[in-house]
């Protein structure tokens, strides 16, 4: 095991093992002391005082930017979100932007939008959202995933602001007919999807043939049934295969 993977080890059982963050950023901290050349840990530190110390987390951000040059990789979006938080959007939209061209982070597009409300320009923090959520429309659902990096960036105004939109998009999708956002996940999932190449599905088998309607809602209701026998502790390891199995097929834990 080289130095990357053991700092990758030990950057997770800092977050596995933690009492609470308070632990976690001090295990964190050691993790750092150990593996000083790595970006990661450092900006998991920053993260986690932002559920308990907006300034410490601030403070930190400014760390990675005064160490970038003594990392042995830098990665865009945690050095974009280092400017970000210390208010040099031009470098943060920059760095988002540079990570986009070579990286995968889903979280990427958002932050992108946050840099361009943070910079006052509404109209693109807005188009810049629908491109995010229109990439996997899973996220119009998760707003509370981002609510600490909310918080800490925006005012009141501001946090207002993408509530309401993020709203609109939860509201659209929430409210759409099952059958018609199950072939919108399914589409997006398996059609128009981005595959890289070296993660390919080798056999058409993978992908799972599209419901019809009457099919969805047949399995639909087999669904509900298994999530009342597992809610009630009657499912047996037949049942929560079966359980777990149409929750993949149906895009359950979004649609239900």
């Amino acid at each position: 095991m080289n130095q990357e993977e053991k700092c990758k080890e030990a950057t997770y059982n800092a977050w596995d093992k933690a009492k609470n963050v308070e632990d976690r950023i001090k295990r964190l901290e050691k993790v750092v002391s150990e593996y000083p050349k790595y970006i990661i840990p450092l900006a998991d530190i920053a993260r986690s005082y932002l559920d308990i110390d907006i300034d410490k987390a601030i403070k930190t951000y400014q760390k990675i930017i005064d160490l970038k040059d003594t990392f042995k990789d830098i990665w865009e979006n945690e050095l974009g979100k280092a400017y970000l938080f210390t208010n040099n959007i031009k470098k943060a939209i920059e760095n988002f932007k540079k990570f986009d061209t070579h990286g995968i982070d889903y979280r990427n597009g958002l932050f992108i939008a946050f840099a361009y409300l943070k910079k006052g320009d509404r109209k693109r923090f807005e188009q810049q959202f629908d491109k995010w959520v229109s990439e996997d429309i899973e996220k119009s659902f998760d707003e509370y995933n981002y609510r600490d990096y909310i918080n800490a960036l925006f005012n009141k105004n501001e946090t207002e602001f993408i509530e309401n939109i993020w709203n609109k998009y939860y509201e659209k999708y929430s409210n759409m007919e099952p059958y018609k956002l199950y072939c919108e996940l399914y589409k997006q999932h398996y059609v128009v999807s981005k595959i890289d190449d070296e993660d390919e599905l080798d056999d058409e088998d993978d992908v799972p043939p599209k419901l019809s309607r009457a099919k969805f809602e047949e399995l639909k209701i087999e669904y509900l049934y298994l999530v009342r026998k597992t809610m009630f502790g009657d499912a047996d390891d037949t049942d929560y295969d079966r359980f777990f199995e149409l929750q993949n097929l149906l895009f359950a834990d979004v649609i239900f």
